[in-house]
């Protein structure tokens, strides 16, 4: 007997079906394949952070450090809203950035605890004067605005640009020491936008020290108050004059040492827009600062 094969079926190709290479098709299987995996892998991943969140929950959370212009609801309150994980895969960045909105927090730090707290490390700000009339500031020259009820009472107060804070703060902490020389406490420090210095003191008088030379002028004025204050009780001392001062008087008497006393008038500094208040020099042999002004207000 004998065998014969078969013929070859030769089936007709489907007019516009493409025929498939093989190594397309693995290609495309693979990349499937690949797809599913990931989808698979992010289902079973958000599985488990349910299963985390639900079995191993985020159950005390400590507060560190001293909080006392704070409460700590405010800071529960923070955290709540961003509390959304368990203990294992809880976001400490997203804690950590809300608590530092809240205006009196200076630095905070977040970390966990094993098996369920999350300990907060919180410092708060120290303020050293009020900023402008809804702010505060700190000796760092970091300016910060809580609630207006919450801003403490009998702070001196300091006036400028939020981005010249720390040079405000740097001259009032520098003035502050060398005005306490001649018993006097700054109660307001101001640096306009001209960039001219202006402060009041407890002794009831303001200072005008103007844009340029401030440092000079300050200690012109140090030299002089001795002399000021033996003549009255003064209301306010302007320096922005280059060889001289004027000063208005809070309805005191001339000193009567002074009454005779002429000479040439105190130069005027170019730097003041406004009226200076007119000025009669009374001169003092010897003195540093030149021709000393006076003038009744």
């Amino acid at each position: 007997m004998r065998w014969f094969d078969p013929p070859e079926s030769k089936t007709p190709r489907l007019a516009g079906i493409p025929r498939l290479e093989p190594r397309i098709t693995w290609r495309f299987l693979k990349g499937l394949s690949g797809l599913l995996l990931i989808l698979a892998m992010v289902g079973a991943s958000h599985w488990l952070m349910q299963l985390e969140s639900q079995y191993l929950p985020v159950r005390v959370i400590s507060i560190e450090g001293e909080v006392r212009r704070m409460t700590l609801q405010q800071i529960q309150e923070r955290i709540g809203a961003t509390l959304d994980a368990g203990i294992l895969t809880q976001d400490l960045a997203t804690i950590q950035a809300a608590i530092k909105e809240l205006p009196w927090v200076a630095n905070a730090g977040v970390r966990r605890a094993w098996p369920d707290r999350l300990l907060i490390a919180v410092t708060e700000h120290k303020p050293l004067a009020r900023w402008g009339d809804d702010g505060l500031v700190t000796a760092e020259g970091v300016v910060f605005r809580p609630e207006r009820h919450e801003i403490p009472q009998g702070l001196p107060r300091l006036r400028g640009p939020d981005d010249q804070a720390l040079q405000v703060v740097q001259r009032y902490l520098a003035w502050g020491d060398l005005l306490k020389t001649r018993g006097l406490t700054i109660l307001t420090l101001e640096d306009d936008a001209r960039g001219a210095w202006t402060l009041t003191t407890d002794a009831g008088f303001t200072l005008l020290l103007g844009r340029t030379e401030v440092e000079m002028r300050l200690d012109r004025f140090l030299r002089a108050y001795p002399e000021i204050l033996a003549a009255g009780r003064p209301a306010r001392v302007d320096m922005r004059y280059s060889n001289g001062l004027a000063v208005s008087w809070s309805g005191a008497r001339l000193a009567a040492r002074g009454a005779e006393g002429h000479g040439a008038l105190a130069h005027a500094d170019p730097e003041p827009t406004g009226s200076v208040p007119a000025a009669r020099s009374l001169n003092h042999p010897g003195s540093p600062e030149g021709a000393l002004g006076f003038s009744r207000s």
